[in-house]
């Protein structure tokens, strides 16, 4: 059986996605890991074996063919997850980055500080239109990310996430309280707590439709959306305007990059 193991390091979780047959499917299995507190490469280790079904890197592995992908936005947790995988698969993942190969065209001043997990989702939200498309990943930050004409990756936008307000404005307030977000029944918030969770919530999916209508307005085309991340779910019903919610769409680009490249043993290191 040939196995896929994606692996998305975020600032908040490190994401599992394991894909049986992954040219042939795009079913995932999932599990997310807290990055704090940080562990040790053994512990990883046994966290991803446990997660294949698997206790040891022992016989058993012989009879899978185990690849993985990586997906990193914190570089000071790479080289503990990449010794973890090596200690499983016995040789080095394949590590996104610019310069592999993702089928667009990476049309930005910077190409080397895009994040992995933008490229692939990039990659994910043009595989399903196959033409021009807004990626919103509403994750610890909010991201929009653009793809224009001829598969170019043109640029986005990059905001705090609906947590990071929410711990901004506790720690940097004196009297407003931390509190749990979930879906607000009005826009005019009754109470202190309400009228952040509408803040929040509102005050995102409002900035996220204003940022897309005017890179619209800038590049002269409309685009088709696509949501993901830790909150799309949260944020889907706020959003107005048509959209595809694709929760998993960095995994799914991750499989589509793996695709791609798979067999290479090049992979980048900044």
């Amino acid at each position: 059986m040939s196995i896929l193991l994606a692996v998305d390091i975020g600032n908040s979780t490190i994401g599992l996605g394991l894909f049986h047959e992954p040219a042939k499917s795009r079913r995932i299995f999932l599990k997310k890991i807290p990055v704090r507190p940080a562990r040790s490469a053994a512990a990883y280790k046994k966290i991803i074996s446990d997660f294949i079904g698997l206790r040891t890197t022992g016989s058993k592995f012989l009879t899978l063919n185990i690849d993985v992908i990586l997906s990193s936005v914190v570089p000071s947790l790479n080289e503990t997850i990449i010794k973890s995988l090596i200690g499983i698969t016995g040789r080095k993942p394949l590590i996104v980055c610019h310069k592999l190969k993702c089928g667009l065209n990476l049309a930005v001043t910077a190409p080397s500080a895009i994040g992995a997990d933008r490229i692939a989702n990039a990659v994910a939200g043009f595989h399903y239109f196959k033409k021009q498309v807004a990626i919103v990943d509403f994750g610890t930050a909010t991201t929009v990310t653009v793809i224009g004409r001829n598969s170019d990756f043109i640029g986005g936008a990059i905001m705090p996430g609906v947590h990071l307000m929410q711990r901004a404005l506790h720690e940097g307030t004196a009297k407003l309280p931390p509190i749990p977000l979930k879906t607000p029944k009005t826009v005019l918030g009754r109470s202190t707590a309400s009228s952040i969770t509408s803040g929040i919530i509102h005050g995102t999916a409002g900035a996220v439709e204003a940022l897309i209508n005017g890179m619209e307005k800038e590049i002269g085309f409309r685009l088709k959306l696509v949501l993901t991340g830790g909150h799309a779910k949260l944020m889907s019903p706020l959003v107005k305007r048509r959209h595809l919610l694709e929760p998993n769409l960095t995994f799914e680009g991750l499989r589509l990059i793996y695709l791609k490249n798979r067999g290479k043993e090049y992979s980048c290191t900044n």
